[in-house]
């Protein structure tokens, strides 16, 4: 990978702490943070365990591990063959699982294994991006925000040059993807280019009860013994260009990919991860928590605990329904539970004082000095100004978007009001999706809104939305929410709106969408109406948060400036969904009074499970193997077990799902899935004493290959000798 900038950023402080004890050597705790790929060469690995070179890791100038890491979707992944398979987790193609499955061949419960390449099934919806290379281009954006008069327009300044860069490096090389990414709020801005491949095909997915075994009662939890591991293969042009699914495409030669270690790993071992995690916010002031602690964590949550609800019970006696609502269902309960799981750490922690008092402590260091004082004195006051102006703000986006999200007869009104307003701009002013070109896009987007509508359901749903903002301080004096609010007959309310609408035929919504002598201010539609409203308002809320964008863009850059002066350090950039290491070791944790979780978990504690029932159901072929101590070359030495899934205090966090998990060595032992519940809040902080991700063992990977799947061809091709 070419090296073209240096991240302005350190590790953190270096704690290690060496005790003899029996003569042995204990491991010291990690380095907190997720390391951007110009860190590592100053975190000291071999130091820490690490027993490969530095090069073999990163090179910037030739191949290394690195170079056989990929996103996949939202989580990543890793080859482990020259023939483009990549490992990831069971639930990061459960959704393109479920597009395949019907009732007759449901792959989704009983699992999937090819046994040709020409068998492979193309995974609908799924893409792998490689990092090809990476430079610095804080200079040109900060220089285009710097030319701007009003503050407020500050953000769109920023996002159109990011755009232009974006278009320029595209239209330079067609092959790639181009993406800019914040590294620090009004500071640093990097250029990330991506090879893009879009043919991604199944190869081996687990059965449900393997892969999501324990269900929604052991997400987020330890001790887990979960098989959330599944293959897929990545498939490029004959030329070796990417291409879209065609029987011609050829399996893609990854310049590298992992050597599987058999052996797995032990308590205390040295381990790293390499992945793509998603948004962190570890650097952001106490009043940037307490909005999310006040406002965004606790309506998600309920909202989507409301939603599972509601779509589980219409599924409880239409099997098809259950099918089609899975990959939704799932997805919400695991935002649902990792939100409650937020909520519990930030109380747990006292984060947000704990934010205030540090706060206090930078602003007495800044008022202790002259120079300080002049350029930062105010800065604090002007952050928690910024951010109680958001408050007022409080959850109006979150219901809007609520709205388009979950029901479609909204969406598509919405949809309409958006189009009239854009046909009254020339052609090459509107948006892409509305220009005259992209109309069969245009159509063919609509027949998926129509055709994925749950019409028995969104009343219901259009009804808790409008209850709620209603509620809300925030929004219950806007309309259509102050009308809602003032109805004695609110049933009666949401019929009006989704019966008498045009939206209700979708014959005559494209008729009337498509007249063009035919206005927004003429169409005497109640729907259609409230979505204008409603449109007016996510206008007024984007403008508001434009503004802030803006004032953050300065006042976050001069809190990180001011904090690297007081802390007397460097820090690491929040995560943003780039290239990320971390590292730690296998290690156990005590999450409350009297408890200690061993790090290990094993198949004996699937089968105790098994007996509950529910969420435990179990495959048989497991239990039968299991009875008769068919183990074959995958028992931990010490458990005299096959071990399913371990722990590791690394910093990891949404988007690492499918990281594969290395050893000192460099070689595949786990791929990551989870955290402990009590690891939810590592977004905003991370410590030693409660931080625990989750990884299956690779021993139980090539177990339930080899011995549920019979897929002994993928052994073969990923060199484990047995």
């Amino acid at each position: 990978m070419k090296k073209n900038f240096l991240i302005r950023s350190s590790a953190a402080i270096l704690f290690s702490i060496t005790l003899i004890i029996s003569f042995a050597f204990v491991p010291p705790k990690p380095d907190e943070g997720m390391f951007p790929l110009s860190d590592i060469r100053k975190l000291n690995l071999n130091e820490k365990g690490l027993k490969i070179s530095i090069d073999e890791l990163y090179n910037p100038n030739g191949v290394s591990i690195v170079d056989a890491l990929v996103k996949i979707g939202g989580c990543s992944g890793s080859f482990v063959s020259d023939e483009g398979l990549i490992i990831t987790n069971h639930h990061c193609v459960f959704g393109a699982v479920q597009k395949v499955s019907t009732l007759e061949n449901n792959y989704l419960e009983n699992g999937f294994v090819t046994n040709s390449r020409e068998e492979e099934i193309p995974a609908e919806g799924l893409t792998v991006r490689i990092t090809t290379s990476y430079e610095d281009v804080s200079k040109e954006v900060l220089e285009a925000a710097d030319k701007v008069t009003e503050i407020s327009e500050r953000s769109k300044a920023i996002a159109d040059k990011i755009k232009e860069i974006v278009k320029r490096e595209e239209e330079k090389d067609s092959t790639i993807k181009a993406e800019v990414s914040e590294m620090f709020v009004g500071e640093q801005y990097v250029l990330f280019r991506y090879k893009i491949i879009n043919d991604i095909r199944l190869v081996y997915v687990p059965p449900r009860t393997i892969g999501e075994f324990g269900g929604e009662s052991d997400n987020w939890i330890w001790p887990r013994h979960t098989g959330d591991f599944s293959f897929v293969r990545a498939y490029v042009a004959p030329d070796g260009s990417p291409a879209k699914y065609s029987i011609d495409n050829v399996p893609f030669k990854p310049k590298k990919f992992l050597e599987v270690n058999p052996k797995g790993i032990d308590e205390e071992d040295f381990v790293f991860i390499l992945g793509y995690p998603g948004r962190t916010f570890k650097n952001m002031p106490a009043r940037f928590v307490e909005y999310h602690y006040k406002y965004q964590l606790p309506y998600v949550q309920s909202f989507f605990s409301w939603l599972i609800n509601l779509y589980t019970k219409r599924g409880e006696n239409d099997p098809e329904f259950a099918l089609n609502i899975s990959s939704t269902i799932k997805s919400l309960a695991n935002t649902e539970k990792n939100y409650r799981g937020k909520l519990q750490g930030i109380r747990n922690l006292d984060l947000i004082n704990k934010k205030v008092q540090e706060e206090k402590h930078l602003q007495n260091f800044i008022q202790n000095d002259p120079q300080l004082k002049s350029r930062y004195g105010n800065l604090l006051n002007e952050i928690d100004e910024l951010y109680y102006d958001a408050f007022k703000s409080g959850r109006t986006m979150f219901v809007l978007n609520f709205l388009r999200n979950f029901v479609s007869s909204y969406r598509l009104a919405d949809l309409f009001v958006d189009y009239k307003t854009e046909m009254m701009k020339d052609e090459k002013d509107r948006k892409t999706n509305y220009k005259v070109e992209n109309r069969e896009k245009l159509i063919n987007e609509i027949d998926n809104i129509y055709k994925n509508s749950k019409p028995d359901l969104e009343p219901q749903i259009l009804k808790k939305l409008f209850s709620d903002a209603s509620s809300f301080d925030e929004m219950k004096d806007s309309e259509p929410f102050a009308s809602f609010r003032l109805a004695e007959n609110k049933d009666g309310y949401i019929k009006n709106l989704l019966e008498k609408t045009i939206v209700s035929d979708k014959d005559k919504f494209l008729e009337k969408l498509f007249d063009h002598e035919l206005t927004l201010e003429q169409v005497n539609d109640e729907l259609i109406i409230r979505a204008k409203q409603l449109t007016e308002l996510r206008a007024n809320e984007q403008k508001k948060q434009q503004a802030r964008d803006s004032r953050s863009n300065i006042l976050l850059a001069k809190f990180n400036e001011v904090k690297r002066l007081w802390l007397n350090k460097n820090f690491i950039p929040d995560a943003n969904s780039t290239l990320r290491l971390t590292f730690g070791y296998v290690r156990g944790y005590s999450p409350k009074d009297a408890t200690y979780y061993s790090p290990i978990s094993s198949l004996k504690g699937m089968i105790e499970k098994s007996f509950e029932g529910g969420d435990y159901r179990i495959y048989e072929k497991v239990k039968e193997l299991y009875d008769k101590k068919d183990f074959g070359s995958f028992v931990h030495p010490k458990m005299k077990e096959v071990p399913v899934a371990f722990i590791y205090n690394t910093d990891t966090s949404g988007g690492n799902s499918g990281s594969p998990i290395m050893d000192a060595y460099g070689k595949l032992v786990g791929v990551n899935f989870d955290r402990c519940f009590e690891a939810t809040i590592n977004d905003y902080a991370w410590s030693e004493s409660y931080s625990r991700s989750i990884g299956v063992d690779i021993r139980f990977v090539l177990w339930v290959v080899q011995k549920i799947g019979k897929a002994d061809f993928l052994l073969k091709e990923m060199n484990v000798n047995l």
